[in-house]
């Protein structure tokens, strides 16, 4: 019988130590979303942001090309944070293609906004004929605690 309650007073303190560690802000991710759309292209992101370590994960991207115009659609993510002010890699829709979607990660310490760009660019030459901005997506986190 000392066995049995012994397990039981074992498990409820493992309990009280496991359960708040599972649900701390350090363990959870946030996330943030914004689009951007016209008549010739859309493009979305969907961020999740997370903690120890830091890391944008998962980063869902969609972008479309809704114009038979001559153009590409690209879409690339940017950073402001610890690394400063970081353009990640353009991923474009691959010709023959209306849609394109990608599922990624991000580690680069910390990073306090993001935003993207969808460009069109022309599909002969390469080169960005006109990018529009996303909203700004800031870090749920708050790190005014952080000293630095």
């Amino acid at each position: 019988m000392r066995l049995k309650s012994s397990l039981v007073a074992t498990a409820a303190a493992l309990a009280t130590i496991i359960v708040p560690l599972l649900a701390s802000p350090a363990a959870a991710a946030s996330g943030t979303e914004a689009t951007v759309s016209t008549n010739a292209y859309y493009g979305r992101m969907v961020i999740g942001w997370g903690l120890n370590p830091y890391r944008l994960d998962p980063i869902q991207i969609v972008a479309q090309d809704r114009a038979t115009d001559g153009y590409v659609i690209g879409i690339r993510l940017i950073t402001n944070g610890e690394s400063g002010h970081k353009v990640w890699s353009m991923r474009t829709v691959p010709s023959g293609q209306t849609t394109a979607s990608w599922s990624t990660y991000l580690q680069a310490g910390w990073i306090d906004n993001a935003y993207f760009e969808v460009c069109k660019i022309g599909a002969s030459s390469g080169v960005i004929a006109r990018c529009e901005s996303s909203s700004v997506m800031h870090n749920p986190f708050d790190d005014s605690s952080v000293s630095g």
